[in-house]
């Protein structure tokens, strides 16, 4: 039982790890590509749908400031429940650079603050080169109404991704994404935002390596077990 438990919690760490960048490479979906321009109180909300998943809800938000940083909220409500991560971040949360803290918190679960790595990039890592293309001013009808956009499409390989950049629209000015078996569009946008995690968080605590765990997927300043 114990081995099961270290061992979920490695998962959670190399899960929040891999949270920075939304929808980054290696993803189900794609990452959200617009300017990230941060407003204070400034939210956006999606429906989701994505593969392997049932269709779910997604609000980003600004929910606060500490000198040149934000702090950017994600709000997911699925099947599994309610899902919050919170950044302070200098500048677009998917350059890991720029995140500073991180918390998380899980359904009714404490809040939990997680490490950063400090711009740390995995061995190979890097997110492929694809090509952007700007296919001029349309208009596009969403949940939320119907906006003048500027089209944007991604291409890498195989893969294309259309998306559809609302200035009036923070943190992304995402109006509406697709792709192959993926689809965002937005249900409403505001201002007034507020953070869902009122709580003190809770300091993650680095379990020991759990004995027969493969060294390659140890996390940076996990110990080993004593024999």
């Amino acid at each position: 039982m114990k081995k099961v438990l270290a061992f979920s919690i490695i998962l959670l760490f190399i899960i929040a790890q891999s949270a920075y960048a939304q929808w980054g490479s290696g993803q189900k979906g794609p990452k959200i590509r617009g300017d990230f321009k941060p407003v204070v109180g400034a939210w956006s909300e999606y429906q989701v749908k994505a593969p392997g998943t049932a269709p779910y809800k997604m609000k980003m938000a600004i929910v606060g400031k500490e000198g040149n940083s934000f702090w950017y909220e994600t709000v997911t409500d699925g099947p599994s429940g309610r899902g919050i991560m919170k950044m302070l971040v200098s500048g677009d949360p998917n350059d890991q650079k720029s995140v500073k803290r991180m918390i998380m918190k899980q359904g009714k679960e404490p809040a939990i603050e997680m490490p950063v790595m400090g711009g740390q990039q995995q061995a190979g890592a890097q997110e492929p080169k694809g090509k952007m293309v700007d296919k001029g001013m349309e208009k596009v009808t969403v949940p939320a109404g119907t906006f003048t956009a500027r089209h944007y499409q991604y291409i890498f390989e195989k893969d294309v991704m259309d998306s559809w950049i609302a200035e009036k629209v923070s943190p992304y000015g995402l109006v509406k994404s697709k792709g192959k078996d993926f689809e965002m569009q937005l249900t409403g946008y505001g201002t007034g935002a507020k953070t869902g995690i009122t709580e003190t968080p809770q300091k993650f605590q680095m379990p020991k390596m759990p004995a027969g765990m493969p060294k390659g997927m140890m996390p940076p300043g996990m110990d080993m077990p004593e024999e």
